[in-house]
C-alpha cells in the first residue's frame, strides 16, 4: 500500500511539473509568432471563402482550388487602385504610435487583395488580409466582404496564440457565426465595427458580441479591422469598387 502510495504521489507531481513547465513555454513563447507561409495563407483563404471545409485536405487540393476560384492582385492603399503583380516597392514606413491602433509597427502601401471567383468566373467575395496585436501575439486573419466592399461574408483568423480557452476562440465556429451580414463600415465609407464586452438589447448590424473573459483579445480584433477598413487600410479601394461591376475586375 505505502509502495502505491509513492507511486501515486510520484505521478502527481510528475503531472504537476509537466503542467508547470507547458505554462512557463507558454508565457515565454507568447507573441514569438513567425508571418504564415504561402501555402497556410492559400489555405486560410479557401476557408475564408466558404471553399474549403476541412482542414483535412492534401496540398494538391488546396492548390488546385485555391487557382481555379482565387484571384491574387495587388492595390495601392494610397490610391484604392490596382498596380502590376510584379510591383516590388513596397513603400514601407513606420507608424508612430498614435498612428497604429492595430499595433503593426509598420504600413506598406503595397497590399495584397483576393478576389473570389464562381465557376462561370463571376466575382463572388473580396478577401482582404488583416492582421494586429491582440492581448498576447500578433493575429492574422482574412476578411471576406460581399462585392459591395462593405457586407461580411466571413472572418478566419488562422495564425494566433492568444491564452487557450479565452482569447484564442477568435477561431472557434461559435463566435465566428456571427459575423455573417455585419458592415465593417458606415454609409459614410468610415469604419463603424464595434466589439462590445456588455450584450445590448438590440445588436445591430456594426455590433459584435465580443469573447467572453478575453476583453484585450476582442479589443485588438475590433483596432484591427478598423484600421484595415479605414483610410490607411483599404479604404480607399473599398470606395472604389462600389463604383461600378468592371473595376472589381483589375
Amino acid at each position: 500500500m505505502r509502495k502505491g502510495k509513492v507511486i501515486v504521489i510520484s505521478m502527481m507531481f510528475f503531472c504537476i511539473l509537466i503542467f508547470i513547465a507547458a505554462i512557463v513555454w507558454f508565457m515565454m513563447y507568447q507573441g514569438e509568432l513567425a508571418e504564415p507561409t504561402g501555402e497556410e495563407k492559400h489555405a486560410a483563404i479557401l476557408h475564408a471563402s466558404g471553399l474549403l471545409k476541412s482542414d483535412a485536405q492534401d496540398k494538391k487540393t488546396i492548390n488546385n482550388l485555391y487557382q481555379r476560384y482565387i484571384l491574387a492582385r495587388k492595390v495601392n492603399l494610397d490610391s484604392g487602385e490596382w498596380v502590376a503583380d510584379d510591383v516590388q516597392t513596397q513603400g514601407c514606413k513606420k507608424l508612430a504610435p498614435e498612428h497604429d491602433p492595430a499595433k503593426i509597427h509598420q504600413r506598406c502601401t503595397i497590399a495584397d487583395v483576393y478576389l473570389v471567383k464562381d465557376k462561370s468566373n463571376k466575382i463572388q467575395q473580396i478577401i482582404l488580409p488583416v492582421f494586429g496585436k491582440g492581448a498576447k501575439s500578433m493575429m492574422y486573419a482574412f476578411l471576406a466582404l460581399d462585392p459591395d466592399g462593405r457586407t461580411v461574408k466571413n472572418l478566419y483568423y488562422y495564425q494566433q496564440r492568444e491564452t487557450p480557452f479565452l482569447g484564442a476562440r477568435v477561431e472557434d465556429e461559435s463566435w465566428r457565426k456571427q459575423w455573417p451580414g455585419k458592415k465593417v463600415v458606415d454609409n459614410n465609407w468610415m469604419p463603424a465595427l464595434r466589439i462590445t464586452q456588455e450584450k445590448p438589447q438590440n445588436i445591430d448590424e456594426y455590433t459584435v458580441d465580443g469573447i467572453s473573459g478575453a476583453t484585450l483579445t476582442s479589443n485588438g480584433v475590433e483596432r484591427s479591422i478598423n484600421y484595415w477598413t479605414g483610410e490607411q487600410g483599404y479604404g480607399r479601394f473599398l470606395q472604389r469598387i462600389t463604383r461600378g461591376p468592371d473595376i472589381i475586375v483589375p
